[in-house]
């Protein structure tokens, strides 16, 4: 990336983004968080996940679907951050929270679509750092089930103490009893993550300093997964991260 924000800056006041020292490489700034979107993004990482295991044909759809209208909601959500602003429609869309009711209800079959319509409309580099990021999880790393595991099941916001261990049990059985299922897994606590990144630097910093950028730096930088690692549904993403 050659030069500072390539999108514009009229149309993404919430980041800039420069080249980093290493090649390939940029550093992501985002811009102050309004105080509304602040609060979207923390309510916006919460998915209703399974608390009971099953390996059902449809209950795996039904967590591929979970994983999908997640990691979509959160990069939808994303681009609200960039932009500064959302509309009304996308802001119902993201209040929206994934789980088996919202999945089996024809009145929000629509919403996953019109989330993808704005993540796909992301600057590349930012669906790249997403992307990544489940690529680095991945790859070979022992600890890769529990991480994942309890951020997602952190994020959800349970009720209680047994809600939060239930959850993060199925999920940690999932990613290991379910390999084909991991991309998409990977994907819904990658977007997750890059908000949470996002939340704390704009929190953390002015902007535009220079202290470094967000989800982007890591060192060594992931690889990008290649399609196979990743569920069918995700092939755009992959593309919009490839520039």
């Amino acid at each position: 990336m050659s030069s500072e924000n390539p999108t514009g800056a009229r149309q993404w006041p919430g980041y800039r983004s420069k080249p980093s020292h290493d090649p390939g490489q940029s550093l992501v700034f985002p811009g102050p968080v309004p105080a509304d979107l602040r609060a979207l993004g923390r309510e916006v990482r919460a998915a209703d996940w399974p608390v009971r295991l099953a390996f059902r044909p449809s209950r795996l759809a039904l967590l591929d679907t979970l994983c999908r209208w997640q990691t979509l909601r959160a990069l939808a959500c994303v681009h609200a951050l960039a932009a500064g602003t959302a509309d009304a429609r996308l802001l119902d869309d993201l209040r929206v929270v994934p789980g088996p009711e919202t999945a089996a209800d024809p009145a929000l079959s629509e919403v996953p679509g019109r989330l993808e319509r704005y993540a796909l409309a992301l600057p590349p580099d930012l669906v790249d750092a997403v992307v990544r990021e489940a690529g680095g999880l991945l790859a070979d790393n022992r600890f890769t089930a529990s991480v994942l595991a309890a951020g997602l099941s952190a994020d959800s916001r349970p009720a209680d103490t047994d809600e939060a261990v239930s959850r993060a049990v199925v999920l940690t059985s999932y990613w290991y009893e379910t390999p084909e299922q991991r991309g998409a897994l990977a994907l819904a606590w990658s977007a997750n993550l890059f908000i949470r990144s996002w939340l704390w630097w704009s929190a953390s910093f002015a902007y535009g300093d220079p202290a470094g950028g967000i989800g982007i730096t890591a060192d060594p930088r992931p690889a990008r997964p290649p399609a196979s690692a990743l569920p069918a549904w995700a092939a755009g993403l992959l593309e919009r991260a490839s520039g």
